[in-house]
């Protein structure tokens, strides 16, 4: 009867080191995921950075030239 009980703690083992060495794995492939998308997600605001600046820049761009039509406006009118 022990060496039954012995026999199935064993097997208990077994089972318990095979699952904990796929939840490792799967925990592993988990982190590399959040790196990657962690990674995406810094280029990303990157780009809207990016994006945002040269929005500015067309705004600024736009008030300029709306400046000067009026400018021209002001030299056609005298």
């Amino acid at each position: 009867m022990v060496r039954q009980e012995n026999e199935d703690l064993c097997e208990q083992l077994v089972e318990a080191s095979e699952l904990l060495k796929s939840q490792a794995k799967e925990l592993k492939d988990a982190h590399q995921q959040q790196r990657l998308a962690l990674q995406d997600l810094l280029e990303l605001s990157e780009l809207v950075a990016e994006l945002c600046s040269q929005k500015q820049k067309v705004w600024d761009k736009e008030e300029e030239m709306e400046v000067a039509m009026q400018k021209v406006n002001t030299m056609r009118q005298e």
